[in-house]
């Protein structure tokens, strides 16, 4: 590094600039200050690399008179690795994250103004991802230079793919969906939307968000803003939407155009989606795909993931809960026990039939004012067993598991049901329902539906009693970054066994498209049968 005889050494030292006619030495700490200001002005999202090039002789080409005591390695770093970043708008504007001339002293605005006119004019090539929690030197020996501290949110958390891996997989997925977009046509897109939304395909509720996503890129400017609006679609979408001819929506969008009757698309799409044929793996791993699995799960430290164990009732967020009784007032005097005539005891609660309804409309008008809630347990049926994280502190290896909202909770059902002993309840008897939760992806500031919608009735006493099922961890439900393993971890998972068993927390499964049960409620001191025949 070049010694700056001009500079002052300790930015931190000087809390306010103040401006000198004849030299820079008392705005220097004002140029730290407001590349950092720059920088904590961009808004919270994604950023972006471009194609930005002589960054650093710009700036040194602005400053004439200083060049030299500005011509900094520490610095040039700086410019060069972080200082072509834009931020991209909903229109497709970019801004240059780190130049805005309006936050440093009059003597560098040129400089800045002409990096931040050359890296506006770039054009973006990559995502950009790093996991240094620091960008730049801010301090080597006594001399100070260019940095910025980035929020938690734009620090990589290395997965499965490092940093550069993952950038560079962003590129691939900008030539992918481009690619898509040429080949499905906005009708195309459209047509898939009307079936899906329709729920005439099967678990179409999994496949509006991906294909809405590429339908809404359809109407993108041309030209570079629809370009960028393209690469912001890429920096925050889900890995699945980037890869719409490799997945199943590929296939439907084909049969669309294919001109194929209903019947015959419907019968493709739903062959596919079969529970035990989606994203399954239909052959063992093979030697390579047990080591490479090895070796990812031990660098990510997932090993303590894999263990799963039954859920119990106090690891659920239930919307609903039986009322806790009230204590009776305690007796008074000689007579206390005995009971008063009461004109309304004597009327007797009429015997009517269940009354037939929706779920959507049970909650709102039944399930507010339920002091107790019992289900009539069909002899088979969907029932439903709910799984977690057998050690607290495992790495969320779930999609729904995230950072700062942990929710480890995850459920499996048998294909076409399975019978009422099997999970020690008796079929045809009305039995108690302790709670009623949304499915694990639901919960949380940000639910994601992407399996669909549905409830879980808490039945007391359930628990399956089957053993040689596995751990439930199916690789539909894995984090994106162990698409690569998912034949290993499902190898894995159908040998493992579920702990807690005991206190599991088990029961009915009712789903948008599949919601079928007779319950009773108890409220206003009188039972009432309710027959739910749909979701809504």
């Amino acid at each position: 590094m070049v010694n700056h005889p001009n500079r002052r050494k300790k930015a931190a030292k000087a809390a306010v600039a103040t401006r000198a006619p004849a030299t820079h030495d008392h705005d220097y700490s004002a140029l730290l200050i407001g590349v950092r200001a720059s920088f904590a002005a961009t808004p919270v999202g994604p950023l972006f690399k471009t194609d930005v090039d002589g960054l650093n002789d710009l700036y040194l080409d602005s400053l004439p008179s200083e060049r030299q005591v500005h011509n900094c390695h520490c610095c040039k770093r700086f410019i060069e690795v972080y200082g072509g970043l834009v931020s991209i708008s909903e229109a497709g504007e970019t801004r240059p994250v780190m130049w805005n001339p309006e936050t440093v002293p009059e003597f560098y605005r040129p400089a800045f103004q002409a990096m931040h006119d050359q890296v506006r004019r770039a054009r973006v090539t990559s995502v950009f991802l790093t996991k240094q929690t620091t960008w730049g030197s801010p301090e080597t020996g006594t001399w100070s230079h260019m940095s910025a501290v980035p929020p938690a949110s734009l620090v990589y958390r290395e997965r499965a793919l490092t940093a550069g891996q993952a950038m560079a997989a962003s590129r691939e997925n900008f030539k992918t969906v481009a690619v898509a977009l040429g080949d499905f046509t906005a009708p195309m897109l459209d047509e898939a939307l009307r079936l899906l939304r329709a729920e005439a395909l099967a678990r179409s509720e999994k496949f509006i968000a991906p294909v809405q996503w590429l339908r809404t890129l359809h109407d993108r400017p041309k030209g570079r803003k629809g370009e960028n609006i393209l690469w912001r679609a890429i920096g925050s979408a889900p890995e699945g939407y980037c890869h719409p001819r490799a997945s199943v929506v590929g296939s439907l969008l084909e049969d669309i155009a294919a001109g194929l009757p209903f019947a015959d698309i419907k019968a493709r799409f739903d062959a596919k989606l079969g529970p035990l044929i989606y994203q399954r793996p239909q052959a063992a791993p093979t030697a390579g795909n047990i080591k490479a699995a090895e070796e990812m799960v031990a660098k990510l430290g997932l090993a303590p993931s894999l263990e799963r164990r039954y859920a119990r009732l106090d690891e659920l967020q239930p919307m609903w809960t039986p009322a806790t009784p009230s204590a009776p007032a305690p007796a008074g005097g000689v007579f206390g026990h005995i009971k008063p005539k009461d004109a309304a005891s004597s009327v007797l609660p009429v015997d009517m039939p269940p009354v037939t309804m929706t779920w959507d409309k049970f909650t709102r008008t039944v399930l507010t004012s339920a002091e107790r809630l019992e289900i009539l347990v069909p002899s088979i049926g969907r029932f439903i067993g709910l799984t977690t994280a057998a050690n607290a502190d495992a790495p969320p290896i779930l999609k729904w598991d995230r950072e700062g909202e942990r929710n480890p909770v995850a459920w499996y059902v048998y294909h076409r049901g399975s019978p009422a002993t099997q999970w020690g309840l008796r079929g045809g008897s009305w039995t108690k329902v302790n709670a009623i939760t949304p499915l694990p992806t639901m919960w949380g500031s940000r639910p994601s539906p992407f399996l669909g919608e549905g409830m879980v009735l808490v039945i007391d006493g359930a628990a399956d009693t089957r053993t040689d099922s596995g751990n439930a961890l199916f690789p539909e439900c894995l984090r994106d970054d162990l698409h690569g393993i998912r034949s290993v971890v499902e190898a894995y998972s159908r040998t493992a066994v579920l702990g807690g068993r005991e206190m599991a927390a088990a029961g009915y499964d009712i789903r948008k498209g599949a919601a079928d049960c007779t319950l009773r409620a108890f409220a206003g001191g009188a039972w009432t049968s309710y027959r739910i025949d749909r979701w809504d």
